[in-house]
């Protein structure tokens, strides 16, 4: 009985997701402004809460990433991203970014 319950709680213990382990500390948002906006997914492990903003302001509403670039995000590149969320400003690939 005592093996079955190793057993169990070794199975168990598998199933248990630990934060990720940097060496350098935090992870950090890597730069993504003038990027693609798949480029800039995968830069952010696509585990990173993304706030996708249209930079032309007409509200526009991302259907297909890799028609999309980068112009600015937040936060700037090298923040720690503890709370894993971030906001990219983004135009259509043949649009000029906004300044």
């Amino acid at each position: 009985m005592k093996r079955i319950v190793t057993t169990s709680l070794l199975a168990l213990s598998c199933l248990v997701s630990a934060a990720p382990a940097y060496a350098d500390g935090p992870e950090r948002m890597p730069q993504v402004a003038g990027q693609g906006l798949v480029s800039a997914y995968r830069a952010l492990n696509f585990d990173t809460s993304v706030q996708l903003r249209d930079g032309r302001g007409a509200g526009r509403h991302v259907l297909w990433p890799a028609s999309w670039k980068v112009c600015s995000q937040s936060p700037e590149a090298g923040t720690p991203l503890q709370d894993r969320h971030a906001t990219l400003i983004v135009v259509k690939t043949h649009e000029a970014c906004p300044v």
